[in-house]
């Protein structure tokens, strides 16, 4: 102790501490006790995350297949049955449907010459020949909202409602990639016959596979594809959807000086088409002389996800866009009809999710679709195959 004297009458004492505390180990709070105290405070402004390249739009209205059939048939008489059978009307090569043969003379005098006619009619087998084609639903999507009921302070209803919506537009973008797949890749595992035959001689079926470099050979191949569709099936009116690697292929195996415009740009902007999802390559257009309708498909990086042995890399991932091959290592070149493919739909369960228990406090809607999707007539689609092409 120590006794400090001031001027003042009083005397105060000082209590000087000989030795340091040790530091203590032991927090003034407790975090468990104070952890559900502290509140997380957020702005209400909410900013978008930037999206990856391709809003969840679709382009579902180039496939019009499904017309071929009444779906409300379908739908009308679920209870008996739950697919369709169509019968289809081949068409038949006319020279099949008649014989001929030459006709002969003989001579009666040294003046006059007599037709001969056996006495028989030749047979002619002119019944038609049909085909069928089978309509079911083959898939169900779902799509909704939930959220627990307990946590109403964090969420609103514009939320909620803006989420149930967003599902719903992912679902439509979802069935269209599954359409044009099965689309893509059904008339590659099965494709039609060639009906000319010149040109079956060379490409026996409509999947003209290994074409390629896209420099070196597209400005040849697709065109002679496309306009032998367009010569050999009456009321066709295909398009030819290719990728964005295709036209700068294509359009960089011909570049000079000579066909940049004046501006020094070079002729391959993008124009807005009228199916979402999809633009005009106006410099494509140009090289095939602008007689052939050139869409470029939009892809997203949504549509690779991570797969394979390796994980990335080659082979590292699977693709599920229409175009690629699974595994990217090819690209497509598809020359379709719109009734080449069909889809239809039937809606499913609607369900509404309401708190009723202690343990069960979630709160939504779901529902539900059935589609069925398919190939209508194989002849009015054909793939071509070419190698995968780098920017660099």
């Amino acid at each position: 102790m120590a006794t400090i004297g001031l001027t003042n009458p009083k005397t105060y004492t000082q209590t000087v501490v000989t030795e340091p505390e040790a530091p203590s180990t032991t927090s003034k709070f407790d975090l468990d006790i104070m952890a559900p105290l502290i509140r997380e405070l957020v702005v209400e402004k909410i900013v978008d995350e930037p999206a990856l390249s391709q809003e969840l739009t679709s382009a579902r209205s180039f496939f019009n297949g499904e017309t071929l059939i009444d779906a409300s048939f379908l739908l009308r008489n679920l209870k008996f049955g739950q697919q369709i059978r169509l019968n289809i009307l081949k068409d038949q090569n006319p020279f099949s449907l008649f014989n001929k043969k030459a006709l002969e003379y003989k001579s009666v005098d040294a003046c006059h010459e007599q037709i001969v006619l056996d006495c028989e009619m030749p047979c002619v087998n002119t019944l038609p020949e049909f085909d069928s084609l089978l309509f079911r639903f083959d898939t169900e999507y779902s799509y909704g909202v939930r959220a627990c009921d307990k946590n109403t302070d964090f969420w609103n209803l514009e939320f909620f409602t803006a989420q149930y919506a967003k599902s719903r537009r992912a679902m439509e973008f979802g069935r269209e990639v599954d359409l044009w797949n099965e689309v893509v890749r059904g008339l590659i595992a099965a494709p039609a016959t060639t009906v000319d035959a010149k040109l079956a001689a060379v490409h026996p079926t409509h999947y003209w596979a290994d074409q390629g470099d896209v420099a070196t050979n597209a400005r040849c191949v697709v065109p002679e594809a496309y306009w032998y569709l367009k010569h050999s099936f009456a009321n066709i009116n295909p398009t030819v959807f290719t990728t964005e690697e295709f036209g700068t292929a294509l359009v960089r195996s011909v570049e000079t000086p000579y066909n940049l415009n004046f501006s020094t740009q070079r002729v391959n902007t993008f124009e807005q088409w009228q199916i979402p999802g999809f633009e005009i390559n106006a410099a494509v257009k140009a090289i095939f002389g602008g007689q052939i309708p050139i869409v470029v498909m939009k892809r997203s990086p949504w549509l690779t996800y991570a797969g394979g042995a390796s994980g990335s890399g080659a082979g590292g991932f699977v693709s599920q866009y229409p175009l690629w091959s699974e595994d990217a290592t090819k690209q497509y070149v598809a020359i379709l009809d719109p009734r080449v493919g069909y889809e239809f739909e039937k809606d499913g369960y609607h369900l509404v999710i309401r708190p009723y228990d202690c343990d069960k406090l979630d709160r939504g809607m779901q529902d539900s679709v059935y589609t069925g999707k398919g190939i209508t007539f194989p002849q009015y689609g054909l793939i071509i195959e070419f190698d995968e092409f780098e920017y660099c």
